[in-house]
């Protein structure tokens, strides 16, 4: 198999600091910012990724977790409604039944009319029936082959159809539906859980997010009232006449640390299966990067102003490289300080990616921060093999490495 330069394979182990200040990252069904039993403060991995994919839907990519509406009532889509929305209709079927093999009649390629049946107790030459489809119903082609069912497919207003052939068509049927999926970058890098009518399919992503815990020694969450400018009409007392009163609860100040890793080898089989398309590429880990570092941000809502993105960061393995790291939450700390900025402390971190049994498993350390909100010693500029980019601006606060 020829390389694909595009192709990534590397494994990456990685971690990103989202701050909320006095705000709700992640609030639980009561409205209040998620906690731990112990009274620690927690976002779960679902936030972060919507706004991952909110950012990337705003670059058009294509996103398929993400909810669609209905012109007519403004209903979401299910999940089949959104599948042909972005893909176009499943595959059709026709299913060949077979008898036993000393039955099997051969048909003349040229002779056979695909709406007669065949004779009772006799067996279709499955080719024959493909030949014979793809002479009455112009542009399709075979795409693939599989223990004697046939996909066929043609392109149609920029989007494929496919119909399939054989005594088993269903055992055919997911790779062009599993094509398609992997067409999503969303999927490509968190995969899918894909509860469908025309079959259930496991995705297991090539990136993967843990909850995000607030590292800051603080969890103060407070209330405070609200008004809205309309009145409660099923309110039966005196209160019906007045603008209704609520409250919102919010964290006075949080610094949420999620931790993910990207492994490419998670959806290799399943891209072996679709004649290696949909794996991950170096593109997709670039619009990732970004992303992961822009998105929440990026996502502005009455709940979400006072969140932002602060800190990342990548480290990429050697190709080749089989080594795990620890979940790196307990090496990065944010520290209380005098004046708006926090003290981000990478001591740990540093100490780490210099270990002996380390340096020459890693391919490039990078770091992303938010210079504006986050003081640092020059300590971080000291690992090995790093870049150190701001999250704001972009620029390079050290010349990395090419």
């Amino acid at each position: 198999m020829e390389a694909n330069n595009n192709k990534f394979e590397n494994r990456v182990f990685g971690a990103v600091l989202i701050k909320a200040i006095t705000a709700n990252y992640n609030a639980d069904f009561t409205g209040s910012p998620r906690t731990l039993p112990n009274g620690v403060v927690y976002a779960t991995d679902k936030a972060l990724k919507y706004c991952i994919r909110n950012y990337l839907k705003q670059n058009n990519e294509t996103i398929f977790y993400t909810t669609r509406y209905k012109k007519e009532n403004m209903q979401p889509l299910d999940i089949d409604e959104t599948y042909i929305v972005l893909f176009g209709n499943y595959p059709t079927k026709q299913e060949i039944k077979s008898k036993d093999e000393k039955e099997v009649e051969e048909i003349d390629v040229d002779s056979i009319d695909s709406k007669k049946k065949p004779k009772k107790g006799k067996t279709v030459d499955i080719q024959a029936v493909v030949q014979d489809y793809i002479k009455n119903n112009q542009g399709f082609e075979i795409k693939k082959e599989l223990n004697n069912n046939y996909l066929l497919i043609k392109i149609e207003d920029k989007k494929n159809i496919y119909h399939i052939i054989g005594q088993k068509p269903d055992d055919i049927k997911r790779i062009p539906i599993l094509q398609n999926l992997l067409s999503s970058i969303d999927i490509r890098l968190f995969g899918a859980t894909f509860a469908s009518k025309e079959g259930n399919m496991s995705i297991h992503g090539n990136v993967q997010i843990t909850h995000g815990l607030n590292i800051y020694p603080e969890n103060n969450i407070f209330s405070e009232d609200i008004t809205s400018p309309f009145r409660n009409p099923n309110a039966k007392s005196q209160d019906s006449m007045q603008t209704t009163i609520g409250n919102q609860t919010v964290l006075e100040e949080g610094h949420y640390l999620h931790n993910f890793t990207i492994n490419p080898k998670n959806t290799q089989e399943l891209v072996e299966l679709i004649d290696n398309k949909g794996y991950l590429t170096n593109d997709d880990i670039t619009k990732f990067k970004e992303a992961i570092n822009k998105g929440v941000t990026y996502l502005d809502s009455a709940s979400k102003a006072g969140v932002e993105n602060e800190f990342s960061i990548f480290i990429t393995l050697n190709q080749d490289s089989k080594i795990q790291l620890p979940s790196l939450t307990t090496f990065i700390k944010v520290e209380k300080q005098n004046g708006f900025k926090r003290k981000l402390d990478l001591s740990k971190i540093k100490e780490l990616l210099n270990e002996e049994i380390f340096k020459d498993k890693i391919a490039k350390v990078e770091i992303f921060l938010n210079e504006y909100a986050l003081d640092y010693d020059d300590e971080i500029f000291d690992i090995e093999k790093v870049c150190v980019k701001s999250i704001v601006s972009d620029k390079e606060l050290q010349k990395c490495q090419k």
